[in-house]
């Protein structure tokens, strides 16, 4: 499976946001994270790394 987890980072600490995210649309500095089931999530700010190895998307 190709599902990621998305963490927001800040200040040194890291805050899972959402895992088992199957897609992510970028609009400007709006976040959109949909899940497996369905589930959908917006958030502010950027993505500063993706790691496909690791599965994990990281937002500041």
């Amino acid at each position: 499976m190709c599902e990621s987890k998305v963490v927001k980072r800040k200040n040194g600490e890291e805050e899972l946001l959402m895992e088992d995210v199957v897609r992510i649309e970028v609009d400007g500095d709006k976040i959109r994270l949909f899940g497996i089931f369905g589930e959908f999530k917006e958030i502010s700010g950027r993505i500063v790394l993706m790691d496909m190895r690791s599965h994990r998307v990281v937002v500041e």
